[in-house]
């Protein structure tokens, strides 16, 4: 399945058992060791969610909290009582945050925090103003518009330090994280997926999410400090955060981030944990499943070209099925899937042996790379406005009609605008960038054809618009571009 969320459901038992852990990143967040999860769109990070969920032991409640409903950009206009600025937009995530925190404790029948009246009279108040619900977006959007207060008992810790029957938001937050802080028999980890869903092309956004990832470390930092058992992990992507203003972003991700990385930078494209995964995965629905698939069910290698009379080349399995992806486990497993499917409808033949012919692979591909592979794409770039969208159009009809997979950027200005102003350059350049970051384009180096750059293969690699461009060889099958 392309979601892990429809797999984890569905088929739990089958998808703990195929499930990989590359860099072995559930240990160390269950040992709250790291609460930040990088990696790409796609490269499994709500799967490492739904396996902590399905895995947790007796006495570990875990939740999983989709925030990619909420009004990101309104989470800064919320009224917490404080001053407007950066100060005020951490407070009001931590509200969210220490909410849906307490939300999952207080799910635990074992908690002190029941026999709190003092927990009990503010948690009723939050959860009548919508703070408590799964997805708050009531309570962000009416605290846009109003500044609400919460009543709290003129007995209590509370009251005896405010002076006052209602206090603001911001003064509440204190209460809420010492709240939560406090030990527990049972560990509780939140978890905070969605991000990856969110139109984060528009600049509005980046403010409210770089505060929000520095509210979950502070929170973090506040219960490491008193040895609490609860626990918040951020699901993030790592281009996404390397593009955030957070003072503390190295060493936040140096000391508490886990890269979920499938790539493989050197050695044997057969050792690539991908490969790993798709065994895994196969494993898990087969009754008695081979030990590799790929040596089993596909031929050594792939020929490239020589259909149409030119000199045909050799490509090995592993290098060509990875040359198809962005070296991520959605796209190398809907890669499978397509071939899959392709070889089950019976319309092309199998060897003697069992094994898919080159025929097979050439038709999985082609429905791999049509069907799914120019809609990832897509998706990458949703959420763009008004000209900026007609641009994106305009550029991906632009590369489907190339006439070669490789081109430069004046021939991109001159197929895309008809001209050569400074205008269309802009224009172009600020497109093609944008290509670059969602894997739809890579650079060719040293004037080598076969030595590419793209920013899946290496996450320090930029866009160099003065070189050769290539069209990522998905596009390149999915729209019959010439090389």
């Amino acid at each position: 399945m392309a979601d892990s969320k429809n797999e984890a459901r569905d088929s739990p038992d089958a998808f703990i058992k195929s499930f990989i852990d590359p860099q072995g990143i559930v240990p160390d967040l269950q040992s709250r060791k790291k609460f930040l999860v990088l990696g790409p769109k796609g490269a499994g990070k709500s799967a490492v969610a739904w396996y902590m969920d399905l895995t947790a032991s007796s006495t570990e409640l875990v939740s999983t909290r989709d925030i990619s409903e909420l009004p990101i950009a309104d989470v800064e206009k919320m009224k917490t009582g404080d001053n407007a600025g950066i100060g005020r937009t951490v407070t009001a995530w931590k509200l969210i945050i220490l909410c849906a925190l307490l939300d999952l404790i207080l799910t635990d029948q074992s908690s002190p925090l029941h026999s709190n009246a003092e927990v009990q009279r503010v948690e009723k108040e939050l959860r009548r103003q919508g703070f408590m619900d799964p997805t708050p977006v009531k309570a962000v959007l009416a605290t846009t518009k109003n500044t609400f207060k919460v009543p709290v008992p003129t007995i209590g810790e509370i009251f005896s330090r405010e002076k006052s029957s209602s206090v603001h938001l911001a003064n509440i937050v204190p209460f809420v994280e010492k709240w939560v802080s406090a030990n527990q028999k049972n560990k509780h980890t939140l978890i905070l997926d969605g991000i990856d869903s969110i139109y984060l092309n528009d600049p509005k956004y980046f403010t409210s999410i770089s505060a929000m990832v520095q509210a979950v470390y502070s929170i973090n930092q506040a219960l490491r400090a008193s040895r609490s058992s609860a626990h918040v992990v951020l699901l993030v992507r790592n281009d996404l955060f390397s593009r955030l203003t957070l003072a503390d972003a190295g060493k936040m991700r140096e000391d508490f981030g886990a890269d979920l990385d499938w790539r493989i930078l050197s050695g044997q494209p057969r050792q690539a944990p991908l490969f790993k995964l798709v065994n895994r995965k196969a494993g898990s629905l087969l009754t008695n499943p081979p030990a590799d698939i790929i040596d089993t069910y596909f031929p050594i290698d792939v020929q490239i070209g020589g259909r149409g009379g030119g000199a045909p080349q050799w490509v090995a399995i592993h290098q060509y099925l990875l040359n198809l992806t962005r070296h991520t486990p959605r796209d190398m497993l809907r890669l499978f899937e397509h071939i899959r499917r392709v070889t089950e409808s019976g319309n092309l033949p199998t060897t003697r042996d069992g094994k898919v012919t080159q025929e097979i692979i050439r038709e999985g591909v082609l429905q791999y790379s049509s069907k799914y592979f120019v809609d990832a794409i897509n998706n990458e770039l949703v959420g763009r406005e008004g000209d900026e969208d007609s641009l994106v159009r305009e550029a991906m009809v632009t590369l489907r009609h190339l006439p070669k997979s490789s081109f430069t950027l004046d021939e991109f200005v001159q197929e895309c605008f008809g001209d050569a102003s400074v205008e269309s350059r802009k224009r172009s350049e600020k497109v093609l960038t944008w290509l670059f970051f969602a894997g739809a384009l890579g650079n060719l180096r040293g004037g080598s054809e076969t030595y590419m750059q793209f920013y899946h293969r290496r996450e320090d690699t930029d866009v160099y618009l003065k070189g050769k461009l290539v069209l990522h060889n998905a596009l390149v099958h999915a729209w019959n571009v010439p090389r």
